[in-house]
């Protein structure tokens, strides 16, 4: 009787196994389509993006920064209308133009990384060459590293790899990121190579100069803060003022939004609201350089 049963069963489980297995294959080269076929932005729009996120120090790619981007608005809208309908407007505008001030913050903070590893950078490469190294051979150790110049030295270490010649390699490297210090930096480097262990003394004389530039703009920096948290206390407290109506009283806001001459209003405060920053910006940028 069990042989009956086996016999009758056996080929009906091989038969629904096998059937499950081809519907798994077939599943995950479904999703394998569909991750292959990602929707992607226009290349010049890919390529400003990617330029703004690599600058910002994110590892993120473009597509999936739009719609972190987007879902952090629809969320924006959404908690605005449960709080109050005169928020939205506001609410949607803030969400628009938060992400491109946190690229500009982050982009400002990477870049100061950037240029207070240049110094070091000497130093390690000068100290390479008083053991008996070279300068190929210290750009190659920075490159292995993790720090911020660990990208540009892994492009200049790759074309120098190439053949095109240690020297020539590093004149590319100003191009591609355009900041004075680089360019000294990277002709410094360009000279050492041909001289060797004799040029080390110049590249600490040449990191300390650079270390004496990186403490007085810090020190500009420190004595403008009170002025910069002013101006920040002056720009934002209008929208804080904006927010604080909607809740306490909704019915202004509507009218902001609804009628034509608030809508008006709205816009050039909006408006003047910007030119302030740009502004105020100006000034603090005027007076941390002088």
């Amino acid at each position: 009787m069990l042989t009956v049963v086996f016999a009758i069963t056996g080929p009906i489980v091989a038969a629904a196994l096998v059937s499950a297995a081809r519907r798994a294959a077939a599943a995950e080269r479904i999703r394998a389509l569909g991750a292959g076929r990602r929707w992607r932005l226009p290349v010049r729009a890919r390529a400003v993006i990617t330029r703004a996120l690599a600058d910002a120090d994110l590892t993120l790619e473009p597509e999936a920064a739009i719609e972190l981007w987007t879902g952090a608005t629809v969320a924006a809208g959404v908690v605005a209308v449960v709080m109050s309908p005169g928020l939205v407007p506001p609410a949607l505008l803030l969400a628009c133009a938060a992400p491109p001030a946190v690229l500009w913050v982050l982009r400002t903070r990477a870049h100061g990384r950037y240029v207070a590893a240049l110094p070091l950078a000497l130093e390690q490469i000068a100290a390479h060459l008083r053991g008996g190294g070279t300068v190929g051979q210290g750009v190659a150790e920075l490159a292995g590293g993790d720090g911020p110049l660990a990208n540009d030295l892994q492009r200049v270490q790759a074309r120098a790899d190439l053949g095109v010649g240690l020297a020539d390699a590093l004149a590319a490297w100003p191009a591609e990121r355009q900041l004075e210090d680089v360019r000294a930096v990277a002709g410094a480097l360009a000279v050492a190579a041909t001289l060797g262990g004799r040029s080390a003394h110049a590249l600490d004389g040449l990191a300390a100069s650079l270390r004496d530039r990186l403490g007085a703009a810090a020190e500009a920096r420190s004595l403008s803060a009170q002025a910069r948290l002013s101006a920040l206390v002056v720009g934002a407290s209008p929208l804080a003022y904006l927010v604080f109506s909607a809740l306490v009283d909704p019915a202004s806001v509507s009218l902001l939004v609804r009628t034509g001459a608030g809508r008006l209003c709205l816009g050039l405060g909006l408006l003047l609201e910007v030119v302030a920053v740009l502004w105020m910006r100006r000034i603090l940028d005027t007076a941390e350089a002088a």
